[in-house]
Formats: structure tokens, sequence, C-alpha cells
């Protein structure tokens, strides 16, 4: 194998020019990292979370009614009050209001249901605008993780010209997913709303998806029985049974929507799964060239260090370069 200093072909070893043009050819490398373009903005961003979404009033509002009613400790409130409400409703002093089948508690668990279905539509809302910020950053961060690969790459086909007159150590292929994913944008929720059912559940979703959904849910509700109460609503006196049927219909057209809305996370969850394992996948095979490369380049300047320490003169610059700590 030939190297910089033609270790097997000159006569007169470390003589004339040619050992002092190898020389500072290794001690000078025009190789300059340069920092991906994204790399400032990724750490003053930060990563994408779920609070970030919650923006404003309504936004600060859905955070808090979330995080108050998603608890383990309503779920045993809710159990607890239901039971007593109807032991109380069968033995105690609700009988006489509320008997079997307890048509007011029916009534109040039909209204709470339909304000939480809008509270899980906005839920899920966040949930799609977050996994698509993350999408987006991992998208990102993949891309620079390549960036530096690239630069990895250049800086050891660069030591190679220098180490072996030009000539390349090692010939491998980068992973086609590289170039494949230039051409393949980060996967999105809003993607997988395909056709003319999909932009339907789209736009009902952004719309019932909101605040602003549950502020006309809960003024409709309790506008609703207070103008019954006060006689202006006559053909739905308490216990209001036809805005018990309303509700009823509304929550079992909303719970299909959240089924579509669910279907559309897994996908485009699915779709960000597979573009991150092909990235990892890539990443790993870049890993093991830039390891064979590196390997090849060991064997090769341990042959160069004992030539040295077996021909070089004592008084020669590249002794003192030997066994010096690397510069940072």
């Amino acid at each position: 194998m030939r190297t910089c200093a033609s270790l097997g072909a000159i006569a007169s070893p470390w003589s004339g020019h040619r050992r002092n043009d190898c020389y500072t050819a290794i001690m000078t490398t025009s190789s300059v990292h340069s920092a991906h373009s994204r790399r400032a903005a990724r750490q003053r961003r930060g990563p994408a979370k779920m609070a970030d979404e919650h923006l404003g009033f309504n936004g600060r509002f859905a955070a808090a009614l979330t995080r108050s009613v998603g608890t383990m400790w309503v779920v045993y409130f809710t159990t607890l009050f239901v039971l007593a409400w109807i032991a109380l409703a069968s033995f105690g002093p609700l009988h006489a209001r509320d008997p079997y089948p307890f048509p007011f508690l029916l009534f109040i668990g039909n209204v709470v249901q339909l304000l939480l279905v809008f509270v899980i539509l906005v839920g899920q809302q966040v949930l799609g605008r977050t996994a698509d910020k993350r999408s987006l950053q991992t998208y990102e961060d993949a891309e620079e993780i390549f960036h530096e690969v690239v630069q990895l790459h250049d800086h050891l086909e660069e030591q190679d010209r220098i180490l072996n007159q030009g000539i390349s150590l090692v010939e491998t292929q980068t992973h086609p997913w590289i170039a494949d994913r230039k051409v393949t944008p980060p996967p999105t929720v809003e993607d997988e709303y395909i056709g003319l059912n999909g932009r339907i559940a789209a736009w009902i979703t952004r719309r019932v998806g909101s605040m602003w959904a549950f502020y006309i849910a809960t003024i409709f509700q309790f506008g609703w029985i207070g103008l019954s109460i006060v006689g202006v609503i006559t053909f739905d006196p308490y216990p209001f049974a036809f805005l018990l049927f309303l509700s009823s219909l509304a929550q079992l057209i909303f719970m299909f929507i959240i089924m579509v809305g669910q279907e559309v996370l897994g996908r485009a969850g699915d779709k960000r799964a597979q573009q991150t394992y092909l990235d990892a996948e890539a990443v790993l095979h870049e890993c093991a060239r830039l390891q064979e490369h590196l390997t090849a380049q060991d064997r090769l300047i341990v042959s160069i260090c004992g030539y040295i320490a077996e021909h070089a003169p004592a008084d020669h610059p590249i002794r003192d370069e030997i066994g010096r700590p690397a510069a940072t």
C-alpha cells in the first residue's frame, strides 16, 4: 500500500523536500466543520410539548379543564356520587324527587357526557398539532444528523488523500433512504384526511374540536333548562326529555367523529414510526461506514507511525507531533 511518504518506494527515507511536503500535508488540512443551519434554532425552540399548544384564554382554560377531569380522582368521585345518588333516591330523601329509573341523574350524566365529548375533541386536536410539530422536529433532527455524517465522510476522504496519495481506502454506498427522504416530507395528521369523506371529517373536527363549541353546548343546554323552567319552552318540562334526546343524539354522532380522529392519529403515527425507523436504519448504516473507514485509516496510521519511529531523524518536527494531545 502506498502512503503519502511512499513508505516502501523511496530510496532514502525522509530525505529532501518529499518528507517536508508530506509533513506539511498532514499538519495542514482544509477540513472545517460547518454546523447545520437549524442547530441554533433547535436549541432555542426546545422539544415540542402539548403545553405549547394551549395558547390564549381558551387554550389555558382547556388545559386546566383537561388536567382537572383527566384524573383517577374524578373517576372515584363520579362513581361514589352516582352510587350515593342511587341510594338516596331509592331509600332516602331524594326518593320523592328522582325515583327509579332516576331520570334527573340520567339527565345530569347526559349533560356532562356531552360537554366532555367536546373536551375530548379539543384534546384530540391538541394531540394532533403537537404530533405534527414533533414529526417535523424529528425530521429536521435527522436531517441535521445526516448533515454531520456527510461532513465526517468528507473529512475522512480528505485524510485518505493525505495518507494514501488520493486513493480512497474504502468503497461503500450511502443508505438509499438518505436520498429518498429528501423528497419524502414528514407525515402530518392533515395528510390523512383524504377524499371527500376525509375533507368532511377534517372540517367537522376542526369546528367541534374547539372551546367555542364547548361554550356553545354549555350555553345551549343550560339556556334550554332555564327557558323550560320559566315557561318559555313549554313542550319540554322537567325532566327535559327532548333535550335529553338531542344530547344523546349529538353524543352518538360525536363518538363516531372521535373514532375517525383516533383512526387518523393512528395512521399518521404509523407513518411517523416508519420514517423514524428508516432514519435510524440509515444512521446505523452510516455509523458502520464511518467505523469501517476509521478502521482502515487506523491500520495505515499504525504503519506510518512505525515507519516514522524507525526511519525519521531525531530532530524531525513530526516526532514532536507524535504523542501530543489533540488541540481542542
